[in-house]
């Protein structure tokens, strides 16, 4: 299957393209001239979502066809392993979505449930639709596949995505984190601000995954804090990092790091980079890092006025509603969805000005869990992810989005000399 052949996808292709040679959007500061082109720099977050992952490519491509790149890129599970081959397919100011997108269409997701036999009966009908029957033979195969998550944690090792993910990166001459970070640090010369020129602070490109470490309770961003768990992260594979990333509990097995205390100046290490000043345990056990944040917005956010917006995409309308509390089941789904989303919800809460820079792609219908969904279905969310891009660009105001944040950063200022010693009381004197 070729995702990209369809007509739907062509036409709004079209659009975003004739829309970004008139000049109809206008979302960052920073830009490059280029072959007779203009290409504008933004960050970008993604959310992580399971097998929905393949929404966010879309989205992807929908920005590189308006002429947009990416210079920091992050996100946790999903949002990780696409941030992943999204810095290291090529330089930033080539367009990969054409080759995500075919990397998706020859994938074979359902190889990655790779568990044992009952396991991967399970696991295959997590991702089906709710059945009349399918209560009674999950109950089943839970009993039967309990071994495999008692013992090891997780119905699946998650070795064939490791794999397959490694394949990828191989493909583009990337073998280790080294061989990355040449592509990775990789910034054009050329590149400027739009009204000062190249008389700006110029950003550092970055790539960052989340993780989480359930052994010290440490949201971990990688590869920044690769040093904490490896003696030597320059010579890893980068897949191991998407792989800790997308661990998502009792699916698939957590990743296991072992002799942590054994690395020099460990505790140094431990203190400067998570502030952890407890005894360094010998084995490190990582779950999804959407665990702790499942949407990582803020991995790239400035107190200033940025000279380019951090774009989010989103999966699903994340409207909050009251949950019914009345099963078990219920009460554990609704208490895992509040940990994951909590301090992502506390970031937008506290900077409600992210909401501008964020799209929401609709993923109603879709199994989070369905590794085995048709090329139709692939292809369906690949188109809601680029059309979820499209009205995003129709919508945003880069000028609107400086403005508030120049009043924001007014007030910060404001509330700043207010609280200096000796004003406060002063001022409580006065009253």
């Amino acid at each position: 299957m070729n995702l990209l052949d369809d007509g739907e996808i062509r036409s709004l292709s079209a659009k975003l393209q004739q829309n970004a040679a008139n000049g109809l959007y206008q979302v960052s500061d920073l830009i490059l001239e280029q072959d007779g082109q203009t290409y504008q720099f933004v960050d970008l977050v993604m959310e992580g979502g399971g097998a929905l992952g393949i929404a966010l490519v879309g989205y992807v491509y929908a920005l590189e066809q308006a002429n947009i790149r990416f210079l920091g890129v992050g996100g946790s599970s999903a949002g990780a392993i696409v941030a992943l081959l999204l810095s290291c397919l090529d330089k930033r100011t080539v367009a990969k979505g054409d080759r995500l997108a075919a990397i998706l269409s020859e994938m074979d997701m359902l190889s990655f449930i790779d568990g044992s036999f009952f396991a991967a009966a399970l696991s295959k009908l997590l991702g089906k639709e709710r059945a009349v029957g399918k209560k009674i033979r999950g109950f089943l195969l839970f009993i039967l596949s309990s071994g495999s998550l008692m013992s090891r944690l997780g119905w699946n090792p998650g070795k064939k995505f490791l794999a397959w993910l490694t394949v990828c990166l191989n493909d583009a001459g990337v073998y280790t984190m080294d061989d990355a970070k040449k592509i990775i640090d990789y910034m054009p010369a050329d590149l400027k601000h739009r009204i000062y020129g190249r008389n700006f602070v110029r950003p550092e490109a970055s790539l960052k995954m989340v993780a989480a470490d359930i052994t010290t309770s440490s949201k971990v961003v990688f590869p920044q804090m690769a040093p904490l768990y490896w003696k030597d992260p320059d010579a890893l594979n980068p897949a191991l990092f998407a792989r800790a990333s997308m661990s998502i509990p009792g699916f698939f097995q957590p990743m296991v790091v072992r002799g942590i205390s054994k690395l020099s100046n460990i505790e140094e290490k431990w203190f400067n980079l998570c502030a952890f000043e407890g005894k360094i345990p010998d084995k490190i056990t990582f779950s999804d890092g959407g665990l702790l944040s499942n949407f990582p917005i803020s991995l790239f956010h400035q107190p200033r006025v940025p000279n380019a917006p951090t774009f989010g995409a989103r999966l699903g309308s994340y409207s909050r509603v009251v949950s019914e509390i009345s099963s078990i089941g219920g009460y554990a789904w609704n208490l895992f969805n509040s940990l994951r989303h909590h301090s992502d919800y506390d970031f937008i809460y506290q900077n409600p000005d992210y909401q501008r820079l964020i799209a929401y792609i609709p993923t109603s219908g879709h199994n989070w869990l369905n590794f085995q969904m048709s090329d139709e279905e692939k292809r369906v969310l690949f188109r809601k992810g680029m059309k979820a891009a499209y009205d995003f660009l129709e919508e945003f105001d880069w000028h609107t989005y400086k403005e508030i944040r120049r009043e924001q950063q007014a007030l910060a200022m404001s509330l700043s000399r207010l609280r200096k010693p000796g004003r406060l009381d002063r001022k409580a004197k006065m009253i």
